[in-house]
């Protein structure tokens, strides 16, 4: 089907006061359904991006845009107290649950996108991970005001350039939408041995991007499990012998390539001697760390980077939720949230 919008050429000659509302109902929909940046907007339809702001603030105005805030039921609110009755969470926010992942993914970036938004201040470095969750945050990440900060990656992945996981590509979204800086990382996830890692780490440019990702007041973060289809398998990162190993040493999962058992127990490994990434300990100095999951296949991952201490806001939907919470022994919790 034709989308009626599509074709439109807007009057350029209008001021807001005599704008049409076929062109409000375009700009909103570009922004709100699309996701495209006020800039993208600006330059797709040939306005500034002060217009774009303009453009979007009128069609509230007129209730072209109504922005609804849903309440949250009664067990988000039960769940996120039993979270932080257990974890030493600094801010648990539970996304609605949805049978569809991708449905989920979204709902979760929305949540997360929101939260990073009311943390965010000028001048602040935030560190980025690669991955399908951090990517989505960033697509849904629409702040209300320009924000002078930082994004940098805080872990390598040149080999992804292009793709809407790389952590550069994804600290370049977060920057488009804040009006705000994305440093490259521009490097692979892993070299092929622990010498060809420390030779890059002298080279300026690496050195400024991990020096920088160090002084990170934020780090926005997905989770990884411990299996052959886990996404450092599948960009080529390591091999499924090595993960067989990690899982033979009691692995469940890993943020940032740091991989941990189900007590939270940090695994060293020859791995790390490759990884191309923010340490650890780094890590855990960074002050405020913020995961997002969704997918059902992260609940013990998870538990074990609670018990790590790796995560400060956690940012889940709801049945995940729930099945943290169960694996790490509290009882009386409904099967699912529907």
């Amino acid at each position: 089907m034709t989308d009626p919008l599509k074709n439109l050429t807007p009057n350029r000659g209008d001021d807001e006061q005599g704008t049409s509302s076929e062109l409000l109902s375009q700009v909103a929909r570009l922004y709100y359904l699309d996701g495209k940046t006020q800039k993208q907007i600006g330059e797709e339809l040939g306005f500034s991006r002060q217009k774009v702001q303009r453009l979007l603030q009128k069609a509230r105005e007129l209730r072209i845009v109504e922005i609804h805030v849903h309440s949250v039921p009664f067990l988000h609110t039960e769940l996120e107290n039993r979270f932080k009755e257990h974890f030493p969470l600094k801010e648990m926010v539970i996304a609605p649950a949805h049978p569809d992942e991708q449905y989920r993914r979204v709902s979760v970036a929305r949540a997360a996108g929101a939260y990073l938004e009311r943390v965010l201040s000028p001048g602040m470095i935030v560190a980025v991970d690669l991955g399908r969750n951090a990517s989505q945050v960033a697509s849904y990440f629409r702040p209300t005001r320009p924000i002078d900060c930082t994004f940098v990656s805080a872990i390598g992945g040149a080999s992804l350039a292009g793709s809407e996981i790389d952590p550069d590509q994804i600290c370049a979204t977060f920057a488009a939408r804040a009006d705000a800086k994305a440093v490259r990382l521009n490097a692979p996830t892993f070299m092929e041995n622990s010498q060809a890692r420390n030779a890059l780490f002298e080279q300026e440019g690496i050195k400024e991007a991990l020096e920088l990702a160090r002084q990170a007041s934020i780090a926005i973060m997905g989770i990884g499990a411990a299996s052959d289809e886990s996404i450092l398998v599948r960009i080529g990162g390591q091999s499924e012998a090595e993960v067989h190993r990690l899982r033979a040493m009691g692995a469940v999962g890993e943020v940032l390539g740091n991989y941990f058992d189900r007590e939270g127990n940090h695994l060293k490994s020859d791995l790390e001697g490759r990884l191309v990434a923010l340490t650890i300990q780094e890590l855990l100095d960074i002050p405020l760390v913020i995961v997002a999951a969704s997918e059902a296949d992260k609940a013990l991952p998870a538990l074990a980077a609670l018990r790590a201490g790796v995560i400060d806001a956690l940012i889940i939907d709801c049945d995940l939720a729930i099945e943290i919470l169960k694996l790490a022994g509290v009882s009386d919790l409904p099967d699912t949230c529907n």
